[in-house]
């Protein structure tokens, strides 16, 4: 067993992996030596140390089944480095993994979540939002995206170096074109 000065997290130090195969005690000696350093990194990669018992024992079975097949005898690797190699490899893609994931939270969070009233109305405008924006210019393009993000028209007017009346007229003009030429009309005629 391995731990972290009197409140770090404990590693139980096996013998066997959970199918009954030995674990090469090189590769136990150097977890036992690296361990104080693991811990320390995935509290600063993850801002809590927890994790660290399960990536290593993980970890550990991995090393010990590559020096097996690899044919490697007994501490004459640098056993050491390269279990800190993989330690330090499965801890940068649990992090990733982390990253990935987005927790909603327990049972009271997601009673208080509400679903929109009228989601499928959302999708629908998302989609058009999407097709519109292949028929407009990347100027446009910007300027709606600068507007989804809660600028005003004159604070967009002054990164296009124009008037607000002028930058607004420009962007609803390319738009209703756009409109028209996903209907299938002319743009140079006149809205009916």
């Amino acid at each position: 067993m391995a731990s972290l000065g009197n409140n770090g997290p404990v590693w139980w130090d096996r013998e066997c992996d959970s199918a009954g195969r030995p674990i090469r005690p090189d590769v136990r000696a150097a977890a036992q030596q690296i361990w104080d350093s693991a811990c320390w990194r995935v509290q600063s990669l993850l801002g809590d140390a927890s994790e660290a018992p399960e990536l290593m024992e993980k970890v550990v079975v991995q090393v010990s089944r590559y020096l097996d097949r690899a044919g490697a005898g007994l501490f004459t690797q640098n056993t050491t480095g390269v279990l800190m190699c993989a330690f330090c490899r499965s801890l940068r893609r649990y992090a990733m993994k982390l990253k990935r994931l987005q927790l909603v939270g327990g049972s009271a969070e997601l009673a208080e979540r509400r679903t929109a009233h009228n989601w499928s109305a959302l999708v629908e405008l998302w989609i058009d939002l999407e097709k519109l924006s292949r028929n407009v210019s990347h100027k446009t393009r910007a300027v709606l995206g600068l507007r989804f993000k809660g600028f005003d028209w004159k604070e967009i007017a002054a990164v296009l170096q124009m008037t607000d009346t002028a930058a607004r007229t420009a962007f609803w003009r390319e738009v209703r074109r756009a409109r028209l030429k996903s209907l299938g009309k002319d743009p140079k005629d006149k809205l009916q």
